[in-house]
C-alpha cells in the first residue's frame, strides 16, 4: 500500500514538475482574454482600439507570476494604425484564476514604421501647431519603439516610464538649403530627460557625428546640450552662413576643413531660440578671398586673390556675439606669410584686429606716407 501511495505521489509531482517547465518554456496560447483586454482599452480612451491575436502566457514560477505576451499587434487612435511587434506584460497567477488580466508594467515594442506615420498617430491624439510643423518638415526616417510603462491601481501610467529605441535614415527640411539627411541614432526618453546617443548625419554633403545630446524639459521650454564633430570634408557656403562668417568676397572653392563644436541654447513650443552658446574649433586648409578695394590705396604687387593656408580658428558665439580668433599663413604676392587675427560681431558692427609679419612690401607714393 506505501508502495502504491509512494508511487501516486511521485508520478503526480513528475508531473508537476513537468507541467511546471512546458509551461515555463513553451506556454499555451488562448484568445480568452482578447475582448477583455481590448474593452479596457476602450474604456480608457473612447478614440483607442486594438487588433489582437493569440496572447501567449508563459509561467514565472519563482516570481508566482504569468508572463503574456502577443505578437503582431495593431493599434489604432482614431482610426489612424501604428503596427506593434508585440506587447508583453506580467500578471500575478491570483488575478488570472480569476479569469482577469490585471498588470502593473507594460513594454511595448514597435516594427520599423515611417517616423512621419508616428507623427501623424500622435497627432492623432494631440493635434498641436509644433507636431504639426514636424510633420511638414519631416521628409524620410523609420523608427523603432520600445517602450515600458508602469501603472498605478486605477490603470493610469506612473511617471517612471521609459522609451528607448533608434532612428534610420531621417532626413529634416529644417532650414532653407540645410537640410539634415541620413540621420541615424539611439535615444532614451525619461520624463523631461531626452538623450540622444550614436548621432550620425549629413548636412550640406558634409557627415557629422555626436556621441551624445542631451534634452531636458522645464515647463514649456527645452534645454539642449551636446557636441558634434565632422572629419575632413569639402567646405561648403551654407556652413559659412550657419556660423555668420560669410562673405561675398570669399572664394572657397576646393576648400576642406574640420571641425570640433560644442553648443547649446533653449527652444520653446514655438520654435523659438534663445541663450545661444556655440564653440567650435575649426581647421581650414585653404581659402580665397578677393582683394578688398581699400589696399588698392597703399600697397603694390598685392595678388587680386588673396590665399589663406593652414588656417585654426577658434569660434565662440554667445547670445548674438561672435568671436573668431584665427592665425595661419597668407599669400599677398609670391610668399606665404604669417598671419594672426581676431574677428568680432556685436550686432551688425564687425571688427577686425589683425597681427601680420611681412618680410617685404612696396607701397604707392602717398603723402600720409612721406615721413615714414
Amino acid at each position: 500500500m506505501k508502495k502504491k501511495i509512494f508511487k501516486f505521489i511521485t508520478i503526480t509531482f513528475s508531473v508537476f514538475i513537468v507541467l511546471i517547465i512546458y509551461l515555463s518554456l513553451v506556454g499555451i496560447e488562448t484568445e480568452k482574454f482578447n475582448n477583455q483586454i481590448k474593452n479596457r482599452i476602450i474604456k480608457a480612451n473612447n478614440n483607442l482600439d486594438i487588433k489582437l491575436k493569440k496572447i501567449k502566457l508563459t509561467l514565472d514560477p519563482i516570481n508566482f507570476k504569468v508572463n503574456a505576451k502577443t505578437v503582431g499587434t495593431t493599434i489604432f487612435y482614431s482610426k489612424k494604425p501604428l503596427s506593434l511587434e508585440y506587447i508583453k506584460t506580467q500578471v500575478s497567477l491570483v488575478s488570472l484564476i480569476k479569469n482577469k488580466i490585471i498588470s502593473s508594467n507594460i513594454e511595448i515594442v514597435t516594427r520599423s514604421i515611417l517616423l512621419k506615420d508616428l507623427v501623424r498617430f500622435i497627432r492623432a491624439s494631440n493635434n498641436t501647431p509644433q507636431l504639426f510643423i514636424l510633420e511638414k518638415i519631416i521628409n524620410n526616417g523609420f523608427i523603432i519603439l520600445d517602450i515600458k510603462l508602469n501603472l498605478d491601481e486605477f490603470g493610469n501610467i506612473k511617471n517612471d516610464y521609459e522609451v528607448n529605441g533608434f532612428l534610420q535614415d531621417g532626413k529634416i527640411n529644417f532650414l532653407r538649403k540645410n537640410n539634415f539627411e541620413n540621420i541615424n541614432f539611439n535615444f532614451n526618453l525619461k520624463k523631461d530627460n531626452y538623450k540622444f546617443k550614436e548621432i550620425k548625419f549629413t548636412n550640406n554633403k558634409i557627415n557629422f557625428i555626436s556621441k551624445l545630446l542631451n534634452i531636458k524639459k522645464k515647463q514649456n521650454t527645452f534645454f539642449l546640450e551636446g557636441e558634434f564633430e565632422n572629419k575632413k570634408a569639402v567646405l561648403d557656403i551654407n556652413f559659412l552662413n550657419l556660423s555668420q562668417l560669410s562673405s561675398k568676397d570669399i572664394i572657397i572653392e576646393k576648400t576642406n576643413f574640420e571641425s570640433k563644436n560644442r553648443f547649446s541654447f533653449e527652444i520653446d513650443n514655438q520654435f523659438k531660440f534663445k541663450n545661444v552658446i556655440l564653440n567650435s574649433d575649426i581647421g581650414i586648409d585653404q581659402l580665397q578671398y578677393k582683394k578688398p578695394e581699400f589696399i588698392e590705396t597703399y600697397p603694390i604687387d598685392i595678388n587680386k586673390i588673396i590665399l589663406l593656408k593652414d588656417h585654426k580658428l577658434k569660434l565662440d558665439y554667445n547670445k548674438n556675439k561672435l568671436s573668431v580668433k584665427g592665425s595661419g599663413k597668407i599669400q599677398l604676392d609670391k610668399k606665404f606669410d604669417k598671419i594672426e587675427y581676431i574677428i568680432s560681431r556685436n550686432g551688425g558692427d564687425f571688427n577686425f584686429i589683425s597681427n601680420l609679419n611681412l618680410e617685404n612690401i612696396n607701397f604707392n607714393k602717398h603723402k600720409i606716407l612721406d615721413n615714414f
